[in-house]
């Protein structure tokens, strides 16, 4: 076996390695793509719970989309993307549809808003029963009485009680 022999096979050695490095690459990569697909399916089916729920919208940054300055992009409450486009012309996309870093993204900044949608929602129906458990208790201290034992006291009104 020549010099040359040898260093042909060592290539081609090589070369076989390398395809095959290629293919275990390519696999492992067609692995990451699924499971990328399976853990935005997830985030999104239990994000989209919570938003429907709350029924909360926030406007988005053009810029975590990558689109122009003057672009409205809002996140509806059905995980919606809604993009307005300086010539008010609209499209809309699917949370799930977008890129993996669109969507790191859109939950950075959303998540954080939406956390403090929620809690003032929360203080204010937190007042509101307040003021109604509050009227409530107030309105038991009336002594407990009937329909029927409750009597007029205006003098200007004459009830009568009619039988059938």
């Amino acid at each position: 076996m020549s010099k040359d022999d040898k260093v042909n096979e060592d290539n081609l050695a090589a070369a076989v390695k390398a395809m095959e490095d290629l293919v275990d690459e390519a696999v492992q990569v067609y692995e990451l793509d699924k499971e990328k697909i399976n853990v935005i399916d997830d985030l999104y089916n239990s994000l989209k719970i919570i938003t429907t729920y709350m029924s909360f919208s926030v406007d988005l940054h053009p810029d975590l989309l990558g689109l122009p300055e003057h672009t409205r992009v809002i996140l509806t409450s059905a995980l919606d993307i809604l993009i307005i486009r300086p010539n008010f012309k609209s499209e809309q996309k699917r949370f799930d549809q977008l890129s993996l870093d669109e969507t790191t993204n859109v939950l950075r900044y959303a998540i954080p808003v939406i956390i403090s949608m929620a809690r003032a929602d929360r203080t204010i129906k937190n007042k509101k029963i307040s003021f109604l458990r509050e009227g409530t208790k107030k309105l038991k201290r009336l002594p407990s009485s009937s329909a029927e034992d409750m009597t007029v006291t205006d003098s200007a009104i004459h009830v009568e009680k009619v039988e059938s």
